[in-house]
């Protein structure tokens, strides 16, 4: 059966990730960090790629919620538990 959360939740998870990898082909900030070393250059790409993994896991954790949860069906019967 078709439940539109599941295909937003999917739709929303692509989206975040086609952002990442077209932020990383044509992305050309840095984030420039002072070290005692020198500088260090970190891609922007970075920082957005950490934002869509944590909103990759909220967005799933939600929409597929109910995805997982495998109650058995009223006609089954429970299968005892093996003696010995």
């Amino acid at each position: 059966m078709f439940k539109g959360k599941y295909f937003w939740g999917a739709l929303v998870i692509i989206a975040m990730w086609v952002a990442v990898l077209v932020i990383g082909v044509v992305g050309e900030g840095e984030f420039m960090v002072d070290a005692p070393g020198g500088e260090v250059r970190i891609p922007v790409v970075w920082g957005v790629a950490l934002f869509a993994l944590i909103g990759s896991v909220v967005v799933a954790s939600v929409a597929f919620r109910d995805a997982t949860a495998a109650e058995p069906k009223k006609d089954e019967k429970a299968i005892p538990p093996a003696e010995g």
